[in-house]
């Protein structure tokens, strides 16, 4: 059995015009992985930088994956993570 641990943390994003940033997560696998422990999707908190661009979360990512084998029925097995960043307007709307 084959067994991935993904450990480390978003740490925030910059050069954005908008204020309020956060952040959508989400881990993707193939049919043969299968989670563990840890949860595949989660959200930043929102943060407004007060001075410059840079908006700091430190949002925590661990998760641990096992799978039967490395081959799957298409030749392979996938595991990707998604970021979607987003923000709030000045009127608390997510954009």
């Amino acid at each position: 059995m084959a067994e991935v641990h993904v450990i480390g943390q978003i740490m925030g994003a910059s050069g954005f015009s908008e204020s309020s940033l956060f952040c959508k997560w989400g881990i993707h696998t193939g049919a043969a992985w299968k989670l563990l422990s840890g949860v595949r999707e989660g959200q930043t908190q929102v943060d407004t930088p007060q001075i410059g661009d840079m908006a700091y979360w430190s949002h925590p990512i661990d998760l641990h994956f096992a799978t039967k084998g490395l081959q799957a029925a298409g030749g392979t097995v996938h595991l990707e993570i998604s970021l979607l960043l987003r923000n709030f307007d000045r009127y608390g709307v997510e954009c």
